[in-house]
């Protein structure tokens, strides 16, 4: 018998630039490096109805095989997922372990009585934040770890990292661009300045997977050449994009964001974040020590921001070796620990 079986979306075959998909192989590698190659498998949740109609046979055939099982299911998987897993289990007594992508899962568990039963079953519940492990532990739910959304990055040395001293100061947001992750506002913010500067003080760079083509055509269409869209940028090339620029712009306000990890992009590439008091944000960035904090939906905080920042750049850039310090604390290696620990 193996000692872990961990069911997520690898997307195994497909190019997939996802937070979750990207979230899933780091940690399913981790997990083959610390409890060994020959004793960790993966099974993959990619293909809709074909893995619901599956889903029941991968679950028996996991908790026959396996000391651990680990799930990492998104929103659509898990009120079915984790009741059958918990049922079958009733069988089997295997430890069963769920790594929660996200913040969404408190708002989505009040729904669903039976889920809210299944998960107190569980072993470990591992949360990206302490915000979420509260809000999860006031709904009655138990066993619940901390275990931050981390990336296997290569962190710029303190004597890599660059300052800022004229205009025009790039900088970029670096997330899925979609309305509630804040890129109308940024927009809007970088506009203004230049606007009523009558120059440039800022380019704007948009970087992540458009979700809503039309409604990003529209956003796009008669924006000065100041507003650029630059793509998707694989993970493990986060940190040579990053780097030059003065600083990440991260106005979001999704209802389901938890520990973004753009955050973990930019800290590893001492880029200090502007972003809102939102959900988990004010925990992971610390206001004027690893980045600046906003108020979500205001347009006027962000322009004051970027207009003070750009006054005074070493605002800035005093906040560099902080970031860079701060990344280390989301390398898989450590981030991963809470799990390993409660292995069976």
């Amino acid at each position: 018998m193996k000692k872990v079986s961990f069911l997520g979306h690898f997307a195994f075959g497909v190019d997939k630039a996802n937070g979750q998909t990207i979230k899933t192989k780091i940690l399913g590698e981790e997990l083959k490096r610390q409890v060994g190659e020959d004793q960790v498998d993966f099974y993959d949740t990619m293909g809709k109805w074909l893995f619901v109609l599956k889903m029941p046979f991968i679950l028996l055939h996991m908790l026959r095989n396996y000391q651990n099982v680990v799930i990492q299911p998104a929103y659509k998987g898990v009120r079915l997922i984790v009741p059958c897993l918990v049922l079958l289990n009733l069988f089997f007594h295997r430890k069963l372990h769920y790594i929660v992508l996200g913040g969404w899962l408190p708002s989505f568990v009040g729904k669903y009585p039976i889920l809210r039963w299944s998960l107190k079953r569980l072993d470990g519940m591992y949360c990206e934040t302490h915000l979420i492990q509260n809000e999860l532990k006031a709904l009655g739910q138990e066993k619940l770890m901390y275990l931050p959304n981390c990336k296997q990055l290569s962190i710029l040395d303190e004597s890599e990292l660059t300052t800022s001293s004229k205009a025009p100061f790039r900088v970029c947001t670096f997330s899925r661009v979609n309305q509630t992750k804040g890129i109308t506002e940024a927009i809007e913010a970088v506009n203004r300045i230049n606007r009523e500067k009558g120059k440039t003080i800022y380019t704007l760079d948009i970087y992540g997977l458009v979700e809503d083509e039309k409604w990003f055509r529209n956003l796009m269409d008669g924006q000065p050449d100041t507003i650029h869209y630059g793509g998707i940028i694989p993970y493990d090339q986060s940190v040579s994009v990053l780097r030059q620029y003065f600083c990440l712009l991260f106005p979001s306000y999704h209802a389901g964001e938890g520990f973004a990890a753009t955050m973990i992009d930019a800290y590893a590439a001492g880029l200090p974040p502007i972003a809102t008091r939102w959900r988990s944000n004010p925990e992971v960035v610390e206001d004027g020590v690893t980045g600046l904090l906003i108020t979500p939906h205001s347009v006027d905080e962000l322009v004051g921001k970027l207009q003070e920042i750009a006054e005074n750049p070493a605002i800035i850039d005093r906040m560099r070796p902080a970031c860079v310090k701060r990344a280390a604390l989301f390398q898989p290696s450590s981030a991963i620990a809470p799990l390993i620990q409660n292995l069976k």
